[in-house]
């Protein structure tokens, strides 16, 4: 009986010094966040998470790690830590957006979408999933229809030149194909932009520029 009484005295005073620790690293933490030292931030907060051990998650201290790793841009901690602090329900929206733009940094399209499309159905009531597609729908619409105009100006140039016969020459006609296709992948993705953003003027512009183009070729 004494021994098993040392042995849960023993666990106890353990678990207090775990705990103790675990504290002392993430104030630790914060004074080098304070300070912007985001890499030594990292490395305490994430020394007092092991501390922890089994205990209970320290969910801001998590979304701190993500914070700072992507300051130092390790993109794949700081997902990682989006990711448990999503799981633990710990400022979920802002989580979301965040990893969502973690993404975006990484230029990795797909996933970026995919979670902000997440996001936006999650929580409706908040605008800024919705803007930030928006956004990205009229860039890639843009894009689309910039790539249209320069090979419309490129074969109205040739043809100027006479490097075609006419506007029969076969070669004019497959560079005059290559345009209508840009424009035409440029509406479905300005429509995208205008169902999230009905009063983006800019987006109501290009797509009837794309319209009024692929009338007259």
């Amino acid at each position: 009986m004494k021994r098993m009484i040392f042995f849960v005295l023993c666990l106890g005073f353990g678990t207090l010094m775990a705990q103790e620790t675990a504290v002392t690293l993430k104030n630790a933490g914060i004074d080098a966040l304070k300070v912007k030292d985001y890499a030594k931030a990292l490395e305490n907060f994430e020394k007092a998470n092991a501390a922890l051990g089994t205990g209970a998650p320290d969910y801001a201290m998590i979304f701190n790690c993500a914070v700072c790793a992507i300051q130092i841009k390790d993109y794949e901690k700081a997902i990682k830590y989006f990711d448990q602090t999503i799981a633990g329900n710990y400022k979920p929206e802002d989580s979301f957006y965040n990893k969502a733009m973690v993404w975006k940094l990484q230029k990795k399209d797909d996933e970026y979408v995919k979670v902000l499309n997440e996001g936006a159905a999650k929580f409706p009531e908040n605008p800024k999933f919705k803007t930030e597609l928006s956004k990205y729908y009229l860039m890639q619409g843009s894009v689309e229809y910039n790539n249209g105009a320069k090979l419309l100006k490129s074969a109205i140039d040739k043809l100027k030149l006479k490097k075609y016969k006419d506007t029969k020459d076969p070669a004019y006609l497959a560079d005059i194909e290559k345009v209508k296709k840009e424009f035409s992948d440029a509406i479905p993705l300005l429509d995208k932009a205008l169902e999230l953003n009905p009063a983006d003027a800019t987006a109501k512009t290009i797509k009837a520029n794309c319209e009024q183009q692929l009338k007259t070729l």
